[in-house]
């Protein structure tokens, strides 16, 4: 599931932001691609290089070994150890569709879209990744969700990679990925707690389930997500239900990201804020990455003219 505003608000320890203005030197620095506060490590500046370009050139599975490269937990995943799982999955997505539709399994045809979808779809489930069982139960408590954010493998695309297990935040990125290796027409979409995939192209649309494994689960029409959701259509606000761009979807990484910080130690509590900005910037009309940004920032007093070395963690006695 997405990260839950409240989830983050409980787990925040405070961030004060020193009342004090910057040099206008520091106050220009923090104006870069990543938005209010500078890069701070190597794999951000190579990110917000790849965020210079065109939305459409931004290479996906690069910016997700990115934002895992930051991550304590990934430390023994190298850059290669990322990338050899990656191809090898993407090489067997590849080989496995062409197999299907050079040998006309299930009535395949190359020039009807649905039949293109539902090839994809399958290839990926013979992949055979499973859905981590633990995210299945809509009553989790604080402490229990907490637990799972703290586990990076549980909501990182690297962590999927490497235990062949994850969430709703995790699983749509693999469709997602090995999607824009192959040219495939996909797109990923959030809505409440939940993130899915939409297959579109000229003349068909159709949603992708992909936290069901045994087998394809594919809907033309959204209301079974705003009835799990508990949204009405009139309810819908910002990019919700909408295809993101890739630039909105690096924001939802930030986003996932900083769900992981808030459920580490007081020591994360700075990167969490960070992070949180960035995904607003990067995606500004997420109504979550928004409502969480603003909730947290108004409390503790982050203002904009802030740069990262004002900001300041004091842990909750």
């Amino acid at each position: 599931m997405r990260a839950v505003i409240t989830f983050l608000l409980v787990t925040l320890a405070v961030c004060r932001a020193v009342d004090r203005t910057p040099p206008p030197e520091a106050a220009a620095a923090g104006k870069t691609q990543l938005g209010q506060f500078a890069p701070g490590s190597d794999s951000e500046r190579e990110l917000e290089k790849m965020l210079q370009g065109k939305d459409q050139r931004i290479d996906l599975a690069w910016a997700n070994w990115l934002i895992a490269a930051d991550v304590p937990q990934f430390r023994d995943m190298t850059r290669d150890d990322y990338y050899a799982r990656l191809d090898a999955m993407t090489e067997a997505v590849r080989k496995d569709m062409a197999k299907m539709q050079t040998s006309g399994w299930s009535g395949t045809n190359p020039k009807d879209p649905a039949s293109g979808c539902r090839v994809f779809c399958n290839a990926i489930i013979r992949l055979h990744f499973a859905y981590a069982e633990e995210f299945r139960d809509e009553n989790l408590t604080p402490a229990k969700l907490k637990a799972l954010h703290a586990d990076a493998n549980n909501t990182f695309l690297a962590g999927l990679l490497r235990t062949r297990r994850g969430s709703c935040v995790s699983m749509p990125l693999l469709y997602l990925v090995i999607g824009q290796r192959l040219g495939m027409p996909v797109h990923l979409v959030a809505v409440g707690r939940h993130y899915f995939i939409r297959w579109e192209e000229p003349g068909f649309r159709t949603n992708i389930e992909t936290t069901i494994v045994d087998k394809v689960s594919v809907t033309p029409d959204d209301s079974g997500y705003l009835e799990i959701e508990g949204l009405k259509r009139s309810q819908l606000a910002g990019s919700q239900m909408r295809n993101l761009t890739r630039r909105e979807v690096v924001g939802n990484l930030f986003f996932t990201r900083s769900a992981y910080w808030a459920a580490k130690d007081t020591s994360s509590k700075t990167q969490q804020c960070l992070d949180l900005s960035r995904a607003r910037h990067l995606a500004p009309d997420d109504p979550a990455i928004k409502a969480t940004q603003e909730a947290v920032f108004n409390f503790y007093g982050i203002k904009p003219e802030h740069t990262a070395i004002d900001i300041r963690i004091t842990a909750k006695r």
